[in-house]
């Protein structure tokens, strides 16, 4: 998502109003932060879960290199 679709999101939802009476430009910025910071937990959940199929296949060295290929992802 975008910048812009995620604090239409938040708007959508009513979260704006929480931020009455702050700085707007910081309160977007918090919002953006965290959006941001979720998605970065969604994807290391993904990744995981992706990984760990291959523990379920006895695929031996190519499902170790496979499980380290999906998880370097992460540091890229």
């Amino acid at each position: 998502m975008t910048d812009e679709e995620i604090i239409a999101a938040a708007d959508a939802c009513g979260l704006m109003l929480f931020g009455l009476g702050m700085d707007k430009a910081k309160f977007e910025f918090c919002i953006l932060a965290f959006a941001k910071f979720v998605g970065k937990i969604e994807r290391f959940k993904e990744r995981e879960a992706c990984a760990k199929v291959c523990d379920e296949f006895n695929f031996g060295q190519a499902a170790m290199m496979i499980q380290r290929a999906i998880r370097a992802r992460g540091e890229a």
